[in-house]
């Protein structure tokens, strides 16, 4: 994951980028502009379903109740959908980015992956094992428990294996599925490099096919992060151009977005849970995302140029730590804050939407801050080996 590198671009990747005429000059702001903004992305994404609702955004939006609440929440989740194969490219291509010795650079840096991806998992989901047992000591009974996917009642010592490294299912703070997926693809980094060089459009083939039919070789949740970081480095191989001018960008922007517009309104028109939609939808909707990554990358490259990119760049250090914390804040803040909500309307809903996302920012930025005042060291080991502050 490109959010996890302890540094902006190692020595050896600015090197490199000097070197390369097809790369932006803003190319170390954009990388930052876009882990930030992606992640935020996932924060709305994880706010899932409202109290109120019974309907997934994931099949779409209600076209029965509170449609256009429903609308703006499933059009949001699907639009994001691009952060993980964006950001799994973006780890592709910096991981890629080899020296002189690149059998010996892709085994120091598998080495330097246990620090900055294994152990913030391993840590982070422990952390989020005790706070559901605090939950479920002073509130055994609550429906928020079921968040967690986890018996805190009969626990044993191969449920909390299961919960920390997702064997059988999701880990317990389910967004670590991206971190232990980016790891195992790490850890299978030599292959992929010896395919890189005598075999990429094979390569390219398999793991996409692979990807197409959600063939997960029997160890990764999904493959998308696998098949996009190899994309990533395929990238930096052939010295891809990564400017894309914002006219493009626009273009690219406005039919991703329309194409996901479309996916919200399907249950107009199909049943999306009815088993031959549902897999044509799954599968329209995992063809669109190359075209989500190419668009999103666009805007961070034009959000680079501005002060807002500015800003993001400043902490990108931070969005690590808050992917790693903002389950399960979010769920905490969501049926909080719904208690205050006056009416269930669609005006309403959407306030409690973007209230609940950006407390629970506000919660990881205040903790973030906190940890990285007391310890710098303790706060590089939690977000990855970043500062909090760039």
């Amino acid at each position: 994951m490109a959010i996890l590198q302890p540094t902006l671009l190692r020595a050896d990747h600015v090197a490199a980028t000097s070197r390369a005429r097809s790369l932006p000059a803003s190319l170390p702001t954009t990388i930052e502009v876009a882990r930030v903004m992606l992640v935020i992305g996932l924060v709305f994404l994880h706010y899932f379903s409202f109290p109120n609702s019974r309907t997934s955004p994931f099949t779409g939006f209600d076209p029965d109740h509170h449609p256009f609440a429903t609308f703006i929440n499933s059009f949001v989740l699907l639009f994001f959908f691009s952060a993980v194969p964006l950001l799994s490219t973006i780890a592709g291509w910096l991981f890629f980015g080899l020296a002189a010795h690149p059998m010996a650079t892709i085994l120091r840096r598998m080495r330097g992956r246990f620090s900055s991806l294994l152990m913030p998992l391993v840590t982070w989901n422990l952390a989020t094992i005790a706070a559901g047992f605090a939950l479920y000591a002073i509130a055994p009974t609550s429906g928020l428990l079921g968040e967690f996917r986890f018996d805190f009642g009969e626990p044993n010592a191969f449920g909390v294996l299961d919960a920390v490294f997702g064997i059988t299912g999701l880990p317990i703070a389910f967004q670590f599925w991206f971190v232990r997926d980016l790891f195992l693809s790490v850890l299978l980094s030599p292959l992929l490099w010896l395919v890189l060089r005598h075999a990429p459009l094979a390569g390219v083939v398999v793991l996409g096919a692979s990807w197409v039919m959600d063939f997960d070789f029997w160890i990764f949740t999904r493959t998308d992060v696998l098949f996009f970081f190899f994309l990533g480095g395929l990238a930096r191989v052939r010295e891809t151009p990564l400017d894309i001018p914002w006219r493009t960008a626009r273009l690219l922007l406005l039919a991703y977005a329309l194409l996901m517009a479309a996916r919200a309104l399907a249950p107009l028109v199909v049943d999306p849970s009815a088993p031959p939609h549902e897999d044509l939808l799954d599968l329209v909707t995992r063809l669109a995302r190359p075209l989500g990554v190419i668009a999103c990358w666009g805007l961070a490259l034009r959000l680079a140029r501005t002060q807002l990119g500015g800003f993001f760049a400043r902490y990108g250090g931070f969005a690590f730590f808050l992917h790693a914390a903002h389950f399960p804040i979010i769920i905490f803040v969501k049926y909080a804050l719904w208690r205050m909500v006056p009416e269930e309307t669609d005006a309403w809903m959407l306030t409690h939407y973007a209230a609940s996302v950006a407390v629970t920012i506000a919660i990881a930025a205040a903790g973030a801050a906190l940890i990285f005042r007391i310890s710098p060291n303790a706060y590089a080991f939690l977000a990855g080996g970043r500062r909090f502050v760039g």
